[in-house]
């Protein structure tokens, strides 16, 4: 007479063995398209608008990081404040106080996030500062 065969198996996964892990979704980076500037030249008094262009294949909203050194003042900007966090997509620059003159060149970057730890460095503009 024979005894009918016992198997005998190992769970060797956590999803061989019933429990289900939910899968985490997929996160798509925005992607940085363009910076841009205008007008790339100002003086005392004038102001430059700089845009920076992004996109995000998970439809996450966008937000933008603006940097730039004491030749230019960023609206907004909190004193000597080198960046601005989670800000639009627009950017309005003055000429600031440590331009040299007769003419000097100033730039700012952007880097654009989603907030779910993706993003992208758009690069970055110059501008050019007549005193």
């Amino acid at each position: 007479m024979r005894l009918p065969a016992l198997i005998v198996g190992a769970c060797l996964s956590a999803a061989g063995c019933g429990t289900e892990i939910p899968l985490q979704p997929v996160n798509h980076s925005p992607v940085a398209l363009s910076l841009s500037a205008f007008p790339t030249t100002i003086g005392p008094g004038d102001s430059a608008i700089v845009i920076c262009t992004a996109t995000d294949a998970d439809g996450d909203t966008i937000v933008f990081d603006w940097s730039s050194d004491c030749r230019l003042i960023k609206q907004g900007q909190y004193r000597d404040q080198f960046t601005l966090y989670n800000q639009r997509n627009t950017l309005v620059v003055y000429a600031g106080s440590c331009a040299k003159s007769p003419l000097d060149t100033g730039w700012v970057s952007c880097s654009a996030y989603d907030g779910r730890g993706g993003g992208d460095r758009a690069g970055t503009v110059r501008i050019f500062i007549q005193q």
